[in-house]
């Protein structure tokens, strides 16, 4: 039996030093153990062989990194990135926990993930054998990580750790950064010293007072402090052993998490509020037989409000299983604190308060013994301990509260943080307030709170923040989310806030509507609010509420009142012009008979008789009985009429989260009796495709029914931008030209002397002839690098080869990347290639002299080979065509592709266009046609223009149907609802723009797109 000794005992500076003497004292002692299933295949570590991996991944470290430096650690949850987190300790840089980007779709994981890059600069990236594909995938996508090595630790040789060197730390030295969800949108990385973290794990104990037998249960994410701190380091320093598993193992399953502590005899495990409520729905009666939580000293409950019905509902349903109400253990903190700032006494059942609604939204908590309509019940959060000071602070006069008044709650300790990372302004802010006297400094925590008898508790946030199923949510970040998925809606038009519901925080969306689009399907726009929010954010909407516009709360100077729109909301007297409920239009629907389990095996039974006769063994579910369960089971867990399914549309246009796909999988494999991957609805995004998949079927394609598809799609499809490519000068991909325009870089310069000697054809008067009035141009680098037998493309020929058709080669292909989609995927598709065109300079020079011209001249310079080099490459079946129009020939190629999408000529289009400058001749004309800028600047709309700058590149995005793209749940970067070309006839010369044939193609263009002028706010 292991022996429990706690670090309190000790005076361990860092936790380097702490866990090499556990490895030296206890090294046989188990410590961690993952469930790889979920249940019962286990993987675990002595104190010694941790020890032993952190110093090989530290040595690895040591030789790649400087002292100090960042490194990411991506990993699913695991023993592998425990080894990691330790590596980096061992190694004296600074760890940095990420949540693995999305594996199915490149949504907002991956704008997160890329921003925390940004912020960190990091020198390595540690992950796993099991995710290194993916993320070398991910860093062709982040220019931001190029210069950071990737290190796959679990192939990291053994002989390496008799490298490793006892890093230079102390107590004030950074360990790692705890990323939080940021009010702009951009995570802030939380400082926390190996201190920090020492204090608060000693906190933790003393809340807890682990038995001598104590064992720990989590499966809460590793990156997340309350996974990464309660989880892996208080086992860690209070010496007992923690059994792990992945976050979606619970999701899928409620029941894992309580088997594995009756099974594990676990005393200690905690986890946000939702998890308790999940398991009282969740679990049977059947499942509860043999349970037993009898050892359950620490039912932990925290990082969401603490709700007194879920601790009751709790307690009694697994009262037969030997919970206790005792052992339900509210508590608060937050990462800028570590963890933990209180908590509740052990073996004490918590303060339970009603107070009056009225007065709290006043400031005043006033309780009342009498249940009345309006009572606001809350949970006490304890006390805090006596080396930490906790105020209540009045924010707007910086003075003290007395009991009973709410204000900001404020914090001293050895456990508050050291500040954001690379962030001073905010970090002077909120972790070095004063009070009036000027006493301090304190950590502002941003909650409101109050005390009560010496007890803590929570009454809300100061500024707005939507807290579900343990997750923040910034309500800004919703509202652009909102606004951005229909464009009848009002460009700072929309309220999001939280209720409670049902026993649970749930999302209402406010939205003023244009005047313009009161006529419109207000239905369709609902739809496009609830699937933007649950593909961007994993949170099902619960109420929307679509107003006449200008009748938004809002304050003098236009600023969204969200709390007043929530009083609105909750007092009817909103100006609403439409209305959507969760569960207004349900129609309760019910399993039939064989929508049941017990008959479906019955079913399943009888198949597997006449298989066997055939000689197969392997049970059979058609396709439409799985379409059938599919469309009552996501009807009655979304509360939705099962009439109103369409059984094509993505699951996420009916507001299906991430937690209700995993719960949706695990009835799956109940009723379907195999094994079922949580992540499956992302892989097969809506019923028919689900079902076709699960059945072994394959999905029919009804030419009928596609037909009628493209018929309609003619009228009303918008097309969408699902990836996209680019080179420009300066900028080689669309993320470092982004940040070009974001910084008003631009990338002109001077002629590079290998294009051509620019004294020799310069002269500052235009027209002079023979020279050009311009030494300025935006140039690509290296256009003569080109890797032919990527393409297998012979040497020979790549030398023939236009520039413009290797560029174009190059970037068609991370254009499918950016996208997702592997070009093998679309190999034989019908994907069409729409390619703008006109420089020949490269041909022009071959020419010149015929013994250059061979075989592989005519098609390596053809303007039509641009387009279908394309297609013959990547084996395209679709439209291939290569189109000169001068200037506006890539907006007609994307143009054209949108027309062939429309018409059904191709399922999918890559469109843009390519230029090269090698030659000096066509500047001089331009120079003689006085059409050149003098200084390589336009002036666009400015008295001082003088002409424009001529420039090379490649740009190409991938097109496809909005209404494909939404089924196939592909990321969409932009929307084109409409487009429109014509030409400018006789005008006052045939370079000469005409005015009312502009204003002409403006208006086909808007009336394609069934959009009004006053709909456009930026061009």
């Amino acid at each position: 039996m292991n022996t429990r000794i706690s670090a309190s005992a000790f005076d361990f500076s860092t936790l380097v030093e702490l866990l090499r003497w556990r490895a030296n004292e206890q090294p046989e002692q188990s410590i961690y153990t993952f469930l790889t299933d979920g249940e019962k295949q286990e993987e675990s570590y002595t104190f010694a062989e941790l020890d032993k991996r952190a110093r090989i991944i530290g040595a690895s470290l040591q030789e790649r990194t400087q002292p100090g430096g960042r490194v990411l650690l991506i990993y699913p949850s695991g023993l592998d990135f425990i080894a990691a987190f330790f590596g980096c300790l061992y190694a004296g840089v600074i760890a940095v926990p990420v949540y693995p980007p999305s594996a199915v779709r490149n949504d907002r994981s991956l704008t997160k993930f890329r921003a925390i890059a940004q912020d960190v600069q990091a020198e390595a990236i540690l992950t796993a054998t099991g995710l290194s594909s993916r993320i070398a995938g991910l860093l062709a996508q982040a220019p931001e990580l190029q210069k950071a090595q990737l290190l796959i630790t679990d192939q990291l040789m053994y002989e390496a750790a008799e490298q490793w060197r006892e890093p230079e730390i102390a107590k004030d030295t950074l360990a790692f950064l705890q990323y939080t969800s940021g009010s702009t949108g951009i995570p802030k990385g939380v400082m926390i010293t190996h201190g920090n973290l020492l204090h608060n794990s000693s906190l933790v104990e003393r809340y807890c007072e682990h038995p001598p037998e104590a064992h720990g249960v989590t499966w809460l994410p590793l990156y997340h402090d309350l996974g990464l701190i309660g989880g892996i380091l208080q086992p860690l320093y209070a010496g007992y052993e923690s059994t792990i598993m992945a976050p979606t193992a619970f999701l899928q399953r409620p029941i894992r998490w309580l088997q594995v502590l009756s099974r594990k005899k676990g005393t200690i495990s905690g986890a946000p509020n939702f998890a308790y409520d999940l398991c009282v729905r969740k679990v049977t009666a059947k499942q509860k037989v043999g349970l037993d939580l009898s050892h359950w000293e620490i039912a932990a409950n925290g990082a969401e409000p603490v709700r007194a019905n879920t601790l009751e509902r709790f307690a009694d349903a697994f009262a037969e299983c030997g919970i206790r109400p005792n052992n339900l253990y509210p508590c608060y903190g937050l990462a800028e604190a570590t963890l933990v700032v209180s908590a509740g006494k052990k073996g004490t059942f918590p303060t339970v308060g009603m107070f009056k609604a009225h007065e709290l939204e006043h400031n005043e908590a006033v309780e009342t013994f009498i249940p009345e309509e309006n009572v606001t019940t809350l949970v006490s959060i304890g006390k805090s301990h006596s080396d930490q000071k906790v105020l209540i602070v009045d924010p707007d006069t910086l003075t003290q509260c007395r009991e009973g008044r709410i204000g900001e709650i404020w914090l001293e300790g050895p456990s508050v943080a050291q500040g954001y990372w690379q962030r001073p302004e905010e970090s002077e802010y909120t972790f070095h307030a004063h009070l009036q006297d000027g006493s301090g400094p304190f950590l502002r925590t941003g909650d409101l709170g109050f005390t009560q008898k010496g007890e803590l508790f929570i009454a809300g946030r100061l500024k707005d923040l939507i807290i579900i199923r343990g997750s923040n949510h910034y309500p800004q970040d919703v509202e652009k989310t909102v606004e951005a998925s229909h464009p009848a809606l009002r460009l700072n038009g929309s309220a999001a806030f939280s209720v409670e519901a049902e026993g649970e925080e749930r999302l209402v969306i406010v939205q003023e509507i244009e005047r313009t689009a009161l006529s419109s399907n207000l239905n369709e726009v609902v739809t496009a609010i609830r699937e933007a929010i649950a593909l961007q954010h994993e949170i099902q909407v619960y109420a929307v509420l679509l107003i006449k516009p200008g009748s938004l709360p809002k304050t003098s100077s236009g600023k969204v009142q969200r709390r007043s729109s929530r009083e609105s909301y909750l007092d009817g007297s909103l100006s609403i012009i439409h209305t959507w409920k969760l569960d207004q239009d349900q129609d309760e629907p019910q399993p039939s008979q064989s929508m049941k389990g017990e008959t479906i095996q019955a079913t399943r039974g009888e198949k597997q008789q006449g298989s066997e006769q055939a000689g197969e063994t392997t049970p059979v579910v058609s396709a439409a009985e799985i379409q059938d369960w599919l469309v009552t089971h996501v009807a009655q867990a979304l509360k939705i009429n099962a009439k109103r399914i369409d059984r094509r549309a993505p699951f996420a246009q009916y507001g299906m989260d991430s937690a209700q796909a995993i719960s949706l999988s695990a009835d799956l494999e109940d009723w379907l009796g195999r094994s079922i991957v949580p992540t499956i609805v992302y892989d097969y995004p809506n019923i028919e495709t689900l079902a076709y998949y699960l059945s072994g079927e394959e999905l029919p394609r009804d030419e009928q029914q596609e037909a009628v598809q493209t018929e309609q799609r003619v009228e009303t499809d918008a097309i969408a931008i699902i990836g996209l490519g680019c080179r420009f000068p300066g900028a080689n991909n669309s993320e470092e030209f982004w940040q070009m325009l974001r910084n008003s870089v631009d990338g002109i310069s001077e002629v590079p002397s290998t294009r051509w000697n620019a004294d020799r054809y310069y002269d500052p008067a235009p027209a002079t002839p023979g020279k050009m009035n311009t030494r300025w141009g935006g140039f690509l680098k290296d256009i003569d690098q080109f890797e032919p037998s990527f393409f297998s493309i012979s040497p020979r020929e790549a030398i023939a080869m236009d520039p413009q058709q290797r560029l174009l080669l190059e970037v068609a292909w991370e254009t499918l990347e950016y996208a997702g989609i592997a070009a093998e995927k679309i190999a034989g598709s019908q994907t069409g290639v729409f390619i703008g065109i006109s420089s020949d300079d490269y041909s022009r020079q071959q020419y010149k002299n015929p013994r250059q011209i061979d075989a592989y001249a005519g098609t390596g310079n053809a303007h039509s080979i641009a387009a279908n080099r394309l297609s013959y490459t990547l084996d395209l079946r679709g439209p291939s065509i290569a189109m000169d129009t001068a200037c506006s020939s890539s907006l007609l190629a994307v143009h054209q592709a949108c027309q062939s999408l429309r018409n059904g000529e191709c399922q999918l289009a890559l469109a843009g266009g390519v230029n090269i400058i090698l030659m000096p001749d066509l500047t001089i004309t331009f120079s003689q046609a006085r059409m050149m800028s003098s200084d390589g600047h336009c002036k666009t709309f400015d008295e001082s223009a003088d002409g424009y700058v001529r420039g090379e590149g490649c740009g190409l995005v991938l097109l496809k149907s909005l209404t494909d793209a939404q089924r196939d749940g592909d990321t969409i970067l932009a929307v084109i609802r409409g487009s429109a070309v014509n030409q400018d006839g006789r005008s006052n010369g045939i370079t000469a723009p005409n005015g009312p044939s502009q204003e002409a193609v403006i208006r086909q263009a808007l009336q394609n797109a069934r959009v009004t002028p006053e709909q456009i706010s930026f061009v």
